[in-house]
């Protein structure tokens, strides 16, 4: 278990955003965001430049990705694949998608399979800001780990 200390001098965990996010969410302390240009999707690090990715939407743009803009989106989901660790974090809750929006929810679930299916890229639902601030930060951090470690 970390000390205090330890934790109080632990590096900053950097975190890339694509300088075309408008809000990002919430970071846990600790995290300091900086501002980059990225060629696909929204998050990365400085270690997983190139290797991992993630691309993050709110519940009614993911929404409208697998609607009326399911042929953009599918563009997006293709220039994901090369990287060895991509997911899609949805700030809210698979309910909303289908409630809000009126879509049926096994045309949700079809897409969230396919995209899991034929590319390899989970969908993660987190119910707020907050919630989706830590997830991309724990992830991120853990495909780090995996990274140092081989």
């Amino acid at each position: 278990m970390a000390t205090v200390e330890a934790c109080v001098n632990a590096p900053e965990f950097v975190i890339y955003c694509d300088s075309r996010e408008q809000t990002p969410p919430p970071f846990p302390n600790g995290v300091r965001l900086e501002r980059v240009t990225m060629s696909e999707a929204d998050y990365t690090t400085p270690a997983l430049q190139g290797i991992a990715v993630i691309e993050r939407k709110s519940a009614d743009d993911f929404a409208s990705s697998i609607t009326a803009g399911r042929e953009r989106f599918d563009d997006e989901i293709r220039r994901l694949l090369p990287y060895r660790w991509k997911c899609i974090v949805v700030e809210g809750e698979l309910s909303q998608i289908y409630r809000e929006r009126q879509i049926h929810p096994h045309s949700v679930l079809g897409s969230i399979a396919s995209f899991m299916a034929r590319s390899d890229l989970p969908t993660l639902f987190a119910v707020n800001a907050v919630g989706a601030g830590r997830l991309i930060a724990g992830i991120l951090r853990r495909w780090e780990e995996r990274l140092a470690d081989g």
